[in-house]
């Protein structure tokens, strides 16, 4: 079983040998932690190497540290990156020296020379250990002969011939796979292409907020309102019949009492049958009694037309303080009231004039709020509001009458939106839709708002799009693997099918031995012209 010995930044390596010594013999893995570098000396990490040993533990460190991890390999120590790289592994320990058994420190070593035998030396003279400790010169001397003579003795001809063709060969060949795969470099300098892009996003317009919040789409607005009067003027398009004269005739009052009775210039009569027709005394009389005594006066009828035109005898009351002290008749019937067919005002006039005064009103008022809008702003034209708050017409239905005329005094109300902030936030929704490593043409970006706007209150909600080119992003890596060993003519049309290009790709080849760009892509260098591809990017 594998154990873990995690250890904080400021622990020491003498600790990390007690708790070493705490733990049983297999696998231990110390895991180091970032930035610390204890045991980057060749001492401490044997002293730390000999504790395990002493243990039976196979030890491995976890550590990033290069020069604790170069001091470890060296001393046969495994070690790894990270802590997933020990999990389910084994390992062991490859220590450069022996292990030394405290016990018996000589254990494992060669037999000492001769002349350091303990035993010889417990039965030889001074004088036998000093020749046996002096050096053979001879058989030093004749090892050294045969060694020479090993590596002196010729080494036939066509082993030595072979060698030397197969040498030339050898040297032949790298030469030629120099000059041909490492020597020809090619550059490739390219244009990207340019595709148009489109993205939307949907705001609301809020005038009692201040601040936007781009992430929700909610801007902050200025509410407007303004008042505008406008008189309007059509000819009349009804007809009627229209009295034009009144009906006049005689009466006959009759006294009923015996005195004298004045009956006064503007007395009404009336007709007692049918529909009644009133009739006035057109002057001053007066009825003498006694009873029975008639006086006959001139009227007219209170109203023109041909309604007063009644028969005989169909006068017969007397309105007012006189009734019952004068009776009255007509003789004879009344004439002269007459009508004629004259223009009127009708409904559809009212309306055709209303709708008139109303579309001169809606034209103007986009206008009007304008006026009302400082530098930046702009209205959406579906936010304009339009309240009636005062309509007049100089007649009535029925009325006769050439012409007809309305005053309308309207409110007009809108919502005023920065435009800086609106484009801000399609651009930002233009350049999440750009694909990775693209770049937008800033000279392409065109933003327009939607006709249709959505007002609940006084928040408006509408969309504004952004429209722009993006340069085609070129991935070197693909473009250099497609074009190895390829002709110029054959690499740019290769280019430009997949890249779509601006321009055709322009090749340096350096020597231009075959004809032919590098086998090798990494003896192509690949350069990306965008100053021709894109102007300098700039939000709005």
């Amino acid at each position: 079983m594998t154990e873990l010995l995690h250890i904080e930044p400021d622990t020491k390596p003498e600790a990390i040998r007690r708790r070493l010594a705490r733990l049983g013999s297999g696998q231990v893995a110390v895991i180091l932690p970032n930035g610390w570098s204890e045991l980057d000396s060749f001492a401490r990490m044997r002293l730390l190497q000999r504790q395990a040993r002493l243990r039976k533990q196979d030890l491995a460190l976890v550590t990033q540290d290069l020069e604790t991890r170069r001091i470890a390999q060296a001393l046969g120590i495994p070690v790894y990156g990270n802590e997933a790289g020990i999990v389910g592994r084994s390992w062991r320990m490859k220590p450069q020296l022996p292990d030394i058994d405290p016990r018996d420190p000589a254990s494992g070593l060669p037999e000492p020379p001769a002349w350091r035998n303990s035993r010889l030396l417990n039965n030889t003279s001074d004088k036998t250990i000093e020749l046996l400790a002096r050096p053979n010169l001879h058989r030093s001397r004749q090892r050294r002969i045969r060694a020479e003579e090993k590596y002196r003795r010729p080494m036939p001809f066509w082993l030595r011939f072979i060698g030397y063709v197969f040498a030339g060969l050898a040297i032949a060949g790298m030469l030629g796979a120099f000059l041909f795969f490492v020597l020809p470099a090619a550059t490739v300098t390219v244009v990207p292409g340019q595709r148009p892009l489109e993205a939307g996003v949907t705001l609301t317009a809020d005038p009692s907020i201040d601040i936007a919040d781009l992430e929700i789409g909610v801007i902050p607005a200025r509410f407007l309102e303004t008042y505008i009067e406008r008189t309007g003027t059509i000819a009349t398009t009804g007809s009627d019949q229209a009295a034009t004269d009144r009906a006049g005739g005689n009466v006959v009052f009759t006294n009923q009492t015996n005195r004298t009775i004045r009956i006064p210039a503007g007395t009404v009569v009336s007709t007692s049958t049918g529909d009644r027709v009133d009739f006035r005394t057109l002057q001053d009389v007066d009825l003498n009694g006694p009873t029975g005594t008639r006086v006959t006066v001139p009227v007219e009828a209170t109203a023109p037309g041909t309604r007063g035109n009644v028969r005989a005898n169909t006068i017969a009351t007397v309105s007012g303080a006189l009734q019952g002290q004068v009776q009255v008749t007509n003789p004879g019937a009344t004439g002269g009231g007459s009508s004629n067919l004259v223009r009127v005002v009708t409904q559809a006039d009212r309306d055709t004039l209303y709708d008139q005064v109303f579309a001169e009103i809606e034209a103007v008022a986009y206008n009007e709020l304008q006026s009302e809008l400082t530098e930046g702003e702009w209205v959406p034209a579906d936010s304009i509001q339009i309240f009636i708050i005062d309509r007049f017409y100089d007649h009535f239905n029925d009325e006769p009458a050439d012409t007809l005329t309305l005053a309308l005094r309207v409110l007009v109300q809108g919502v005023a939106v920065d435009q800086a902030v609106s484009s801000q936030a399609a651009f930002r929704a233009l350049e999440d839709a750009v694909p990775e490593r693209g770049k937008l043409v800033a000279d392409s970006i065109q933003y327009f708002a939607a006709t249709d706007a959505t007002v609940t209150n006084r928040t408006v909600q509408f969309s504004v799009v952004a429209r722009g080119n993006y340069v085609i992003p070129i991935e070197t890596r693909e473009v250099r693997e497609s074009i190895t060993g390829l002709t110029a003519e054959e690499a740019g049309a290769v280019l430009q099918r997949d890249w779509l290009l601006a321009g055709p790709p322009e090749f340096y080849q350096d020597p231009d031995w075959f004809g032919t760009l590098p086998r090798i892509g990494s003896r192509i260098q690949v350069r990306v012209d965008l100053t021709n591809a894109v102007g300098e990017q700039t939000a709005p």
